[in-house]
């Protein structure tokens, strides 16, 4: 019998091993013309000011986004005395947990200008801002040109949050450059140009200082002014209007947006609301060091075991929902199996401890 389970085991390793590898699992290449893929974008639409007395009205018009040249073009556009421009995003078409999301962009230029490259948890809807959660990997303000932001804001920090950090790109407008995030279950790590600049871990991860243990989606925009972008030098009214008056356009151009994750994960990307199905579950990181994170759908209780390539186990536990970190401290390095015992049906994975 325990030679059996080894010969499972090891024929179960071998299998696996190939299939740990990062895969680009979504993407938009944007080689199409004329209107975004709508299979994949939704927009938001008017001129609410969004919480931030932004200026401009967000349309779903192709003179403010378009497929043009093998890019993505966003554009902002002076419209008498006000501004018009577009905020697209993937709500309920596309979302994901955990993985590396990567933005290839061209950004605009002009004081009083807003992009921004980002994602909010899918609750929104119904949980609101901040308990939802927002991930900032790209921010920038004309009026401080090619200092680049990177922020999280939750309800621990919101608003002007002080989980930030900057990098100055002086070429932001004239060359394309890739803007990153690497999203695991413990660390939101920003990266420019495939160089990590900002780590995000906190000490405590609780509703408050985590929210991001969730599917999130993708958005891209352009804001005009507003309580950040607004210069106060062209300020009319005492609104948050102050844009430079020989602006007429501010243009950001994305080459691509690709989400990649290890198959561990994908189970838990979703182009609908129906979310991971029976028995799905997945371990992340993996590899992993001192800690793995095993997980399965709301409602699920499992048994599981770790065995080594001897067949011998080596541990025990339990999940259910939300999730069971199991301790791997002492651990020697190398290939485990991981199983699980759901509803009668059992599941092997490969774990790979550094």
């Amino acid at each position: 019998m325990k030679r059996s389970i080894i010969f499972i085991i090891l024929a179960f390793v071998g299998h696996c091993c190939a299939a740990q590898q990062e895969t680009l699992t979504w993407s938009d290449e944007f080689n199409g013309t004329g209107a975004p893929d709508p299979a994949k974008w939704g927009y938001d639409l008017g001129s609410s000011g969004w919480g931030n007395n932004e200026i401009q009205n967000y349309t779903n018009l192709t003179q403010n986004a378009r497929q043009e040249n093998g890019s993505l073009i966003i554009e902002a556009l002076r419209q008498g005395n006000g501004w018009t421009s577009a905020r697209l995003l993937t709500n309920n078409k596309f979302e994901f947990r955990y993985g590396r999301v990567v933005f290839r962009a061209k950004l605009p230029v002009g004081i009083g200008t807003w992009p921004a490259l980002w994602m909010l948890g899918e609750n929104f809807s119904w949980a609101g801002w901040p308990a939802c959660g927002e991930i900032d990997i790209m921010e920038h303000v004309g009026k401080d040109p090619g200092m680049v932001h990177s922020s999280v804001h939750s309800p621990s920090s919101y608003g002007a949050t002080v989980n930030t950090a900057k990098k100055y790109i002086g070429t932001f407008n004239t060359e394309f450059h890739t803007y990153e995030l690497r999203w695991t279950y413990e660390k939101l790590e920003f990266s420019i140009d495939s160089v990590l600049f900002y780590t995000y871990k906190p000490a405590v991860r609780n509703a408050s200082t985590w929210p991001f243990d969730k599917p999130f989606f993708i958005i891209m925009n352009i804001a005009m002014g507003g309580n950040w972008g607004s210069d106060p030098q062209y300020e009319t009214g005492g609104l948050k209007n102050g844009i430079e008056p020989s602006l007429t356009s501010a243009k950001m151009e994305i080459d691509y947006v690709r989400v990649y994750q290890y198959p561990a994960a994908i189970d838990d990307s979703k182009g609908s609301n129906d979310g991971p199905g029976p028995g799905k579950s997945f371990l992340f990181p993996n590899p992993a060091d001192d800690k793995v994170l095993v997980d399965v759908p709301p409602g699920t209780r499992a048994e599981g075991a770790i065995y080594d390539l001897c067949g011998k186990k080596v541990r025990g536990f339990t999940v259910s929902d939300p999730g069971t970190e199991i301790d791997l401290t002492g651990f020697p390095h190398g290939i485990y199996c991981l199983t699980l015992l759901t509803g009668g049906k059992t599941s092997m994975n490969k774990l790979i401890i550094n």
